[in-house]
């Protein structure tokens, strides 16, 4: 690698501060010829307060992205050229607002030429379309920060490499470990939990049950269970590590186990949860899931909503 270019859109922000660097330089250089002292770095405040009117520093923070010391500092140096002038807002005399002076706006017009001949240079440089190009990332950077994009790919990177696997004997520890977690953050470890959890091959496996775990890496994050019943299956013991939620772990355990359940031939698929727990009965429901009237007494004192998979049509087209 013998130089940023090598490095694609890796290093994008350093080539395009390079760039812009190259830009100010090559402009202040052409503004010296023309007696133009003033650093172009200067010229966006100017060309806001002649379009504009008078603003505040604040509005100029604003609208420039730049931070408000640092616009007071550029600020001082216009005041100190005599281009710009400072006077009270008629509506807030404690706020103050930076006006294009007489000199000022002689300078402007004596540089209309000059910035001509900028545009020109820009756009035998990258064309036309370039300006287009980088409002249109502006506009987009509005709607969401770049850290937010970043963030977004990160998530579905994670999501991606998520892999769900049955149980094994080895996983038995990180089984009981994710659904104390969740119970004693939710609620509490009941008597029921204990066994289940202590014995899931006994409890879950040997009735002909399911547990299925979600591995990131080397890492179990998420599980689930169906537990097999004298009249189908209930689904139960669905957990997520809390550092790990927010990548639809959850969503796709319940798919895996909805998936096994329909294989399965079984008469119904029930779950019980409690009503504080409104994300996870919204992902109930967008799954299938439809709250029922409860045919028994719940095994868990917790429990105070119980739900009944309803198995989407079939295309009577198919």
């Amino acid at each position: 690698m013998s130089g940023l270019g090598d490095y694609g859109s890796l290093l994008m922000g350093s080539r395009l501060k390079r760039l812009s660097e190259a830009m100010y330089l090559g402009v202040d250089d052409i503004y010296r010829a023309n007696g133009v002292e003033l650093s172009s770095r200067c010229f966006p405040i100017l060309f806001l307060l002649r379009d504009n009117g008078a603003l505040s520093i604040t509005d100029l923070a604003g609208r420039l992205g730049q931070s408000h010391p640092a616009l007071s500092q550029m600020s001082r140096k216009l005041l100190s050229e005599g281009v710009v002038s400072e006077r009270a807002d008629p509506k807030d005399e404690r706020r103050r607002l930076l006006a294009l002076s007489k000199k000022g706006r002689a300078l402007m017009d004596r540089l209309a030429t000059v910035w001509k001949a900028v545009e020109g240079a820009v756009e035998d440089l990258a064309g036309a379309e370039f300006s287009e190009a980088v409002g249109r990332i502006e506009e987009a950077l509005e709607q969401r920060t770049f850290a937010r994009r970043i963030e977004d790919r990160l998530r579905l990177s994670a999501e991606a490499a998520v892999a769900v696997i049955p149980f094994e004997p080895r996983y038995r520890d990180d089984f009981k470990r994710l659904n104390i977690e969740w119970l004693e953050k939710h609620f509490y470890v009941e008597a029921i939990d204990h066994e289940v959890l202590s014995q899931p091959e006994r409890a879950i496996l040997k009735p002909g049950g399911h547990i299925f775990l979600a591995r990131l890496g080397e890492e179990i994050v998420g599980t689930c269970a169906l537990i097999k019943g004298k009249h189908g299956f209930e689904l139960s013991k669905m957990a997520v590590t809390e550092t790990y939620q927010g990548l639809k772990i959850g969503r796709r355990l319940l798919e895996t186990a909805i998936a096994a359940f329909r294989q399965s031939g079984s008469g119904i698929l029930f779950l019980e949860t409690n009503s504080k727990l409104r994300a996870a009965i919204r992902l109930y429901e967008r799954n299938g899931f439809e709250h029922a009237e409860r045919p028994h007494a719940s095994h868990y004192q917790r429990s105070d909503i119980y739900m009944v998979y309803k198995a989407p049509a079939k295309d009577p087209r198919k």
